[in-house]
């Protein structure tokens, strides 16, 4: 472990593989014997896993004293929540969804079983790539700017290009839309990362990324009446194609202008409250 972690790439690499692992065990099964349906049995598969996972991801962080810190509150650090609060609210598609979302439709089993896996998932990522891969980041590279940008822009990098696998993981995905979502999550990543910096919350933003997840996948609750009522979308011109994507491009990329800009009001002591766990391992202030 301690060669692995000298090495943070290849270290952030093998978590991800052995997670990605860890979640092929086939837990739904269990619960399909036990009674639940399927869309019940599969979401407490992930619950499970997630939480043994976050649950290793926090012995893996204890053992080799990497950088952490799993809560800290001052009101002075309220404003670094802004951008985030303002992309969850505005920009969260599925927002809309939720104001409109009829839940008298849907039973309360279901919705707990949904609400239990977008936060155990949304918990878990961020115990990955801000809490350990980051920090492993943050082990290796100097305490300075240039160091602390390294590390950021890597980790959220890595964020990203974890999500080339939903090409395989979910159905009627395209190259050209699995692409921008890794754009787009290697921006939030970097601003995520930058703001965990500054903040020293790991659970302030688990519950944020939580929140963005849950208003922008709501509509899954609801998969029947999505069926039945989409539509096919008619081909764009290719200025409107172009025009859309430049649009993609500055919408999801004001997340990275966000956390450069906090990377480059980072100071020292910012970096030194975080990393100071690395010498003593409480994992809270």
């Amino acid at each position: 472990m301690k060669t692995l972690k000298s090495k943070p790439v290849l270290f952030s690499l093998i978590i991800i593989l052995l997670i990605l692992i860890f979640h092929r065990v086939p837990l739904y099964k269990l619960f399909s014997i036990l009674g639940l349906n399927e869309y019940n049995s599969n979401s407490y598969d992930k619950v499970v896993i997630n939480s043994i996972s976050v649950i290793g991801i926090l012995l893996i962080i204890k053992k080799n004293h990497i950088p952490f810190r799993l809560f800290s509150f001052s009101l002075k650090n309220l404003k670094y929540y802004l951008p985030l609060l303002f992309y969850i609210l505005i920009f969260s598609g599925g927002f809309n969804d939720f104001q409109n979302f009829n839940f008298t439709s849907i039973n309360l089993d279901t919705l707990l079983s949904y609400t239990l896996k977008y936060a155990s998932s949304s918990f878990l990522e961020e115990f990955i790539f801000r809490g350990l891969i980051l920090g492993v980041f943050l082990l290796n590279y100097p305490k300075t700017k240039r160091g602390i940008l390294k590390s950021v822009m890597l980790s959220g990098l890595i964020f990203g290009l974890m999500h080339i696998i939903n090409l395989w993981s979910f159905d009627n995905q395209t190259i050209k839309g699995v692409l921008n979502q890794v754009y787009a999550t290697a921006c939030f990543g970097i601003m995520y990362g930058a703001t965990y910096i500054k903040t020293r919350s790991l659970l302030t933003l688990g519950l944020l990324h939580f929140f963005s997840n849950f208003f922008s996948q709501i509509s899954e609750l609801n998969f029947i009446e999505v069926i039945s009522n989409s539509t096919t979308i008619a081909d764009k011109s290719l200025v409107n194609i172009i025009i859309s994507e430049i649009f993609r491009l500055i919408v999801f990329g004001i997340p990275l202008i966000i956390g450069l800009f906090l990377i480059y009001n980072t100071n020292e002591k910012d970096l030194n409250t975080l990393t100071r766990s690395a010498k003593s391992p409480d994992l809270a202030e």
